[in-house]
C-alpha cells in the first residue's frame, strides 16, 4: 500500500468511527487503554498517523501485529496467515515510537510466528527484532490448547523484555504458571463480549418463550443501574446550574 492510501483514502470512514468510540471510552475512564490496532493499518504511515490520532484522544498504546494487511483472525481454521516482512514490520514500530509524543505511550509488537506455523526460532528472532526497532513489549501469540509453545518461547526468550499473552484456547493453565515462566501482563481478550452475547441470547430467548419480563428482571441491572454508569447525576446537577429555571404560570 503506498503512502497516499490506507487512512486517508479507502480506511478513512472506518478508522474515523473507531477513534470516535476510542475517544468515548478515554473520555469515561482513567484507567490506561491499550488499543488492538490489528497490523497498524497499513504501511509505516499510517501506522505513525495512527499514533498522533490515538495520542489526540488519550489512547496509552497500541499493539500491531506482524501479519500483512488486511489480516484474518488469529484462532480461524484452515485460514492463510502469511506473516509480514520482518525487516518493514521493525521499522513500521520504529516509525510508530519516532513519532510519539507521550514518552508513556507504548507500542506493543505481536509475533504470530506460531499462529502461521513457523516455531519458536522464528518466534525468537522477530521478537529480537521488534524488540531492537524500540517496541515496548512483546505479546506472544498462540492458539494451542495448551501453553507450551510459549513456555518454549519465554525459555529461548530469556527475560530480554515485557511479554504479554492472551490465553484464550489455553484458558486452563493456572496464572500463577505464566508468572512462574515470566509473563509480564495477559489481556483477557474477549470475554466480556463472549459473555454479553450470552445473556442477550438468553434472555431475548426467555422473553420470546414466555412472552413476560417475570423471569427476567431478576437477572439484569435496574433502569438505575445504567443511568449510574452515564453519570446522569452529574447531569442533573449540571442543568441546575446553567439551565434558567422554568417559570411558574
Amino acid at each position: 500500500m503506498s503512502a497516499s492510501l490506507g487512512l486517508r483514502d479507502s480506511n478513512e470512514a472506518s478508522w474515523t468511527q473507531v477513534l470516535d468510540i476510542l475517544e468515548f471510552m478515554a473520555d469515561a475512564t482513567t484507567i490506561p487503554i491499550l488499543v488492538d490496532a490489528d497490523t497498524g493499518f497499513g504501511n509505516f504511515n499510517n501506522a505513525r498517523r495512527l499514533v498522533r490520532k490515538l495520542e489526540q484522544v488519550g489512547i496509552a498504546g497500541a499493539c500491531i501485529e506482524d501479519k500483512l494487511f488486511p489480516k484474518t483472525n488469529s484462532l480461524l481454521d484452515h485460514r492463510e496467515q502469511p506473516l509480514a516482512d520482518i525487516n518493514e514490520f521493525a521499522l513500521k514500530i520504529r516509525a510508530m515510537k519516532d513519532t510519539q509524543q507521550d514518552p508513556n505511550f507504548c507500542v506493543v509488537a505481536r509475533v504470530e510466528a506460531f499462529i502461521s506455523g513457523w516455531g519458536c526460532d522464528e518466534a525468537v528472532r522477530r521478537a529480537e527484532a521488534y524488540l531492537s526497532a524500540g517496541a515496548d513489549a512483546i505479546l506472544m501469540h498462540s492458539k494451542q490448547k495448551d501453553p507450551k509453545e510459549i513456555e518454549q518461547f519465554m525459555k529461548a526468550w530469556n527475560n530480554q523484555g515485557p511479554v504479554i499473552i492472551v490465553p484464550t484456547n489455553y484458558y486452563q493453565t493456572p496464572t500463577e504458571i505464566f508468572q512462574k515462566w515470566g509473563i509480564s501482563g495477559i489481556i483477557w481478550a474477549n470475554h466480556n463480549l463472549r459473555a454479553s452475547i450470552k445473556a442477550m441470547q438468553a434472555t431475548s430467548k426467555l422473553i420470546f418463550s414466555e412472552q413476560t419480563l417475570a423471569n427476567v428482571e431478576s437477572n439484569i441491572v435496574s433502569v438505575k443501574e445504567v443511568f449510574r454508569l452515564q453519570n446522569d447525576q452529574e447531569l442533573v446537577n449540571a442543568e441546575k446550574k446553567y439551565l434558567p429555571a422554568k417559570s411558574k404560570v
